[in-house]
């Protein structure tokens, strides 16, 4: 049963909301009085009804869905953009439903409130009218998360709440987030050892590849022939069984099911340590090795000016920042507790007085801090090799394939050498995970030094007169 004005009152993000008990609510409910118009136009007697039952709400939902979905580029109305905005009020109801959920369930065990999980999934502001518009301004894999929802949405196999409420704990960054800062999955290890992709199967042992194939041979065909679909439960006796002896002639050999059930999670619990995305790595030869040799010096000069350089630029834009200005002072503080002190995002928001986790993780987005770094190192070296190659040059000439050689070899090389294990570390729970990497290393050496003048450093940004602490001990040493 849901409200009817769930259909017109739009949920937005908004940490500073309380509800009359003095709860903090996260959100805020905008009424749309175009919306609501025109719903009650064209459901005169159930926009009349405080509650809907179920079948009511399916029938509403396929005549918006097939308003919203007439519209194209060429011709789309108000008629049917509101009839969108109508079904994205309903979704966001059902989104911040599944957050408050989530937290009702897990929240106390694992140490999270739906307030450190709605700003990742509660992003429609109501602006955006169209699915091409939502391409078209589309700058990551799940920006609008509305046109994901509808894009699958088939009003003849479900209803649009229960489907909100599925792809809310599907959502990528959502449990990415639950995983690496609270140490939850909500996938079970089956599920993943069903799920399994190419490249994370490379990552294993030969003897563990047989295991997974074996898995997949009694576990999938039976799923299939099931018809089984969602939530993957653990496998039964008589399918363990079954694997060890598929096992058994190829040498891999379990006394007891319960051995190979413990060998199977063992796996699973490795791919959930993986980094999220990784990057599909093969190894390097030995030749390419050694022609890479002579970067290892440069490598760490390029990471030094390149945190230096990154560091500086956030924080500066944090500093101009409409929204994150009052948090600047707390970037470089946070940083130093996550690389130097071991301390999880949930501990830092603590430790720093601030409202949550999901405070900490907007302001430092180390997955993306990490990325702005690589880019910067890999331009740094890239110039240096073709340097050596003296191809710097308006003389020098390189063909196409041997230049994406050159990029490909010179990516391999970093992210084997530093940037995978720096990725593993920022994906990884902190009680499973200690900064022990290169690029961990070289942060801190950056970050205890700065500790000493940040202070300094915020004011010369608020003034324009940021100066590099390496490039001014660089100097000292000159003179």
């Amino acid at each position: 049963m849901a409200l009817s004005k769930n259909y017109w009152t739009l949920c937005k993000i908004d940490l500073t909301s309380y509800d009359v008990s003095g709860y903090q609510r996260g959100y805020r409910e905008d009424l749309l009085l175009p919306v609501q118009q025109q719903f009650q136009i064209w459901f005169p007697f159930i926009a009349e009804l405080k509650e809907l039952s179920s079948q009511d709400d399916r029938k509403i939902q396929a005549t918006l869905l097939s308003h919203f979905l007439s519209q194209n580029s060429a011709s789309s109305n108000s008629w049917n953009i509101r009839a969108g905005l109508s079904l994205r009020c309903y979704i966001s109801h059902a989104i911040v439903h599944a957050c408050q959920k989530l937290a009702q369930q897990f929240g106390d065990r694992y140490g999270f409130s739906h307030l450190d999980l709605l700003y990742l999934v509660l992003t429609d502001d109501g602006k955006i009218k169209s699915f091409q518009e939502a391409s078209e301004n589309s700058e990551s894999s799940y920006p609008y998360f509305w046109a994901h929802i509808l894009r699958k949405f088939n009003a003849e196999k479900a209803g649009l709440w229960n489907w909100t409420y599925l792809l809310t704990r599907r959502h990528p960054e959502l449990t990415r987030t639950l995983w690496v800062e609270f140490g939850l999955s909500l996938t079970t290890p089956w599920g993943k050892l069903n799920d399994i992709k190419r490249y994370q199967m490379k990552t294993l042992s030969p003897q563990e590849q047989d295991v997974v194939e074996a898995f997949h041979a009694v576990y999938r065909r039976d799923r299939r022939e099931k018809g089984a679909r969602g939530k993957c439960p653990e496998p039964s006796e008589s399918q363990l069984q079954e694997m060890r002896d598929r096992l058994f002639p190829r040498g891999i050999i379990y006394n007891s099911s319960d051995e190979l059930l413990e060998q199977l999670k063992t796996i699973a619990q490795f791919l959930q340590e993986q980094i999220f995305n990784p990057t599909e790595i093969l190894p390097l030869s030995n030749s390419s090795a050694m022609e890479l040799e002579f970067l290892d010096e440069h490598r760490d000069r390029a990471i030094m000016d390149a945190i230096e350089g990154v560091l500086s630029q956030r924080l500066q834009k944090l500093q101009k920042s409409f929204w994150y200005s009052e948090f600047a002072p707390h970037f470089l503080p946070s940083l130093r507790l996550i690389y130097c002190e071991n301390k999880s995002q949930s501990e830092v928001a603590r430790q720093l007085n601030m409202n949550n986790q999901s405070q900490v993780s907007r302001i430092l987005k180390l997955k993306q801090l990490l990325k702005q770094i690589r880019e910067q190192v890999m331009e740094k070296l890239l110039q240096i090799l073709l340097k050596k190659a003296e191809l710097n040059s308006s003389q020098g000439v390189l063909e196409v394939n041997a230049f994406d050689s050159l990029i490909e070899l010179l990516s391999r090389y970093l992210d084997e050498t530093v940037f995978l294990e720096a990725a593993k570390e920022i994906s990884t729970p902190r009680k499973y995970q200690e900064m022990t990497s290169l690029f961990a290393e070289k942060m801190r050496y950056y970050l205890k030094y700065t500790g000493l003048t940040q202070n300094m450093q915020l004011y010369a940004i608020c003034r324009g007169e940021w100066h590099s602490p390496l490039l001014d001990m660089a100097v000292l040493r000159k003179s």
